[in-house]
């Protein structure tokens, strides 16, 4: 397949076997994704990789070194109807589960902000690698819109993920690592070969045996209620983002208007005028 957004690559190890890294190659739109354009690229690159019985891992990425991926580029989303919104966050959520559940380890190798859907997939990863520079943030509450995955729930405590989804409040590297959503921080120089070093040492452990413990441990989360609570919060993300409610069309009449700097001053300026002294909000 001829990828537009995403770079594809395959490295074979000293040892046998492979590593998959898929780059999400936007630079200048900060790897914003385009709906229905970047998110079937990635569906169909994972796809690529599971299929091929040596891969042992997949490494997800941004190109440059200022994001990950800041979520979806708002200035290529109109207004949807209700059934169209629903279509485009199923598909939203299609796109995190299919890195959930891939057969193979996913690890993602965050250079910068992960923003919204970016953050989601960022967490969807098995493993998470980050650079000092990044930064994880899921600030849609604060448009009129829910968090795209709710995971959070099952990688760290509540009151972190109530903080997290209710304020739209940033989190660092160090927050990261200290909330146990990242297994690693480096510097940024040293972020792929870290994520190459993780996958390399994953590729040790017998492929079938590996993949078997990452099925017994998405069949634990499922037990404690993955899977329900992830269909009812798509449904009530739908409707929240079809509510069309006051706050929602102010802020959106800015962004159509002035711009995105204007709407990101209007959404979190306010929070970041309320943050307490040295928070990691007030640094946002």
């Amino acid at each position: 397949m001829d990828y537009r957004d995403l770079t594809v690559e395959r490295r074979t190890l000293e040892r046998g076997g492979s590593v998959g890294r898929i780059v999400i190659d936007r630079p200048n739109q900060l790897n914003a994704l385009r709906m229905t354009v970047t998110d079937r690229e990635l569906i169909c690159a994972l796809d690529s990789f599971e299929a091929e019985d040596d891969m042992r891992a997949v490494i997800l990425t941004g190109a440059g070194d200022r994001a990950f991926c800041t979520g979806w580029d708002l200035s290529l989303i109109e207004d949807s109807s209700i059934p169209a919104l629903e279509g485009l966050i199923r598909a939203n959520t299609e796109l995190f589960l299919k890195i959930w559940h891939l057969r193979q380890p996913v690890i993602a190798a965050v250079n910068g902000h992960a923003v919204g859907t970016g953050a989601a997939i960022a967490l969807a990863a098995d493993l998470t690698v980050v650079s000092e520079t990044a930064r994880l943030a899921e600030p849609e509450i604060r448009h009129g819109a829910l968090s795209p995955f709710l995971i959070l729930p099952f990688l760290t405590h509540a009151k972190a993920a109530h903080s997290f989804y209710y304020t739209g409040d940033a989190l660092d590297a160090q927050a990261m690592h200290r909330l146990g959503l990242a297994n690693a921080v480096v510097p940024p120089e040293a972020l792929a070969d870290e994520a190459m070093r993780v996958a390399a040492r994953l590729a040790l452990v017998p492929p079938w045996a590996l993949q078997m413990k990452k099925r017994s441990l998405r069949a634990a989360y499922e037990a404690m209620g993955f899977g329900t609570a992830i269909r009812h919060h798509a449904l009530a993300d739908t409707l929240v983002i079809g509510g069309d409610f006051p706050e929602q069309r102010a802020l959106l009449d800015i962004l159509e208007k002035q711009g995105m700097r204007a709407f990101l001053q209007a959404r979190d300026g306010p929070f970041r005028d309320m943050a307490p002294p040295d928070s990691e909000s007030g640094r946002s």
